[in-house]
């Protein structure tokens, strides 16, 4: 049987998911990529079953969801997202010519003033902006260290943030479902999506589609960090994402599927159906 979720989180003001290896001024992505998302999920179930915060217990735990994962994608609900980048005072923590910095000797080596990237979520009509994410899962029963930790929808009310610390959302509304029907050949989809093999974009119903780069959200490995698994190059993928241009219509594309990937047909609230494409099962 497999699981779906879907959840919409509201911004304060939009996320800072900079890229991570390049240089210390870097751009922000226009949605908090898979990874990101997997992330907030982990440390709500980190907190609720008290796994503690070891790095090897962390990178266990965000492995687990990954292999349980087959598709994530996100959609706007009425925001736009603005890419910028602004001056931030930093406090150096290095090591440099054998001086330990922040230094009293240095001061003015102590600190740094980099542009870093942010994405400012724009409202289309007045309310908060909003994004929905999806997800389909083969299982939301992950053993961690021997401890049973469930992936329950009470979970994902409580994810707070997407991405740093000052990137704060509030889950607003978690559907849950196990109407979830698998197809191949051609489907229309209004979710980001991965550009793979077994994906063929056909064609731009509604505008408009954008290509970003992440962390392959379905090869997290245990024992390397998120940051080691993007500079090896083969950890990442490519994602087209919708912008929504228009108050009222949705992004949405065409697309032809074909193994090794899949797309999932969910019936939410027994009604609404949702398409996300994904590995297959």
């Amino acid at each position: 049987m497999l699981h779906a979720y879907r959840f919409r989180v509201e911004f304060v003001w939009g996320h800072q998911s900079r890229i991570i290896g390049l240089s210390k001024t870097n751009p922000s992505y226009y949605y908090p990529p898979p990874t990101t998302i997997i992330g907030a999920i982990g440390e709500v179930l980190a907190k609720k079953y008290r796994l503690g915060e070891k790095p090897e217990t962390t990178r266990r735990l965000l492995a687990e969801i990954s292999s349980k994962i087959l598709a994530i994608g996100v959609k706007p609900v009425n925001a736009v997202p603005v890419k910028h980048m602004d001056i931030n005072k930093i406090l150096a923590v290095k090591i440099t010519g054998g001086i330990r910095y922040p230094s009293t000797r240095n001061i003015l080596g102590s600190f740094d003033a980099p542009a870093r990237g942010k994405t400012i979520m724009s409202s289309l009509d007045g309310n908060p902006p909003m994004i929905d994410i999806a997800l389909v899962l083969t299982d939301i029963v992950f053993n961690i260290g021997g401890k049973r930790v469930k992936l329950y929808k009470d979970v994902l009310w409580g994810i707070h943030r997407l991405g740093s610390k000052e990137s704060i959302v509030s889950t607003i509304r978690v559907d849950y479902s196990t109407d979830v029907g698998v197809e191949e050949g051609i489907v229309v989809t209004k979710y980001s999506f991965p550009v793979t093999n077994g994906v063929e974009p056909l064609e731009e119903i509604r505008r408009k589609w954008v290509y970003e780069v992440y962390v392959d959200p379905f090869k997290m490995d245990p024992r390397k960090s998120v940051l080691e698994a993007y500079l090896r190059g083969d950890y990442v993928t490519v994602y087209r994402v919708p912008i929504k241009i228009e108050a009222i219509k949705e992004p949405s594309i065409k697309l032809r599927i074909s193994k090794p990937m899949a797309a999932y047909n969910i019936k939410f609230n027994g009604r609404h159906r949702e398409i996300i494409v994904g590995r297959s099962a």
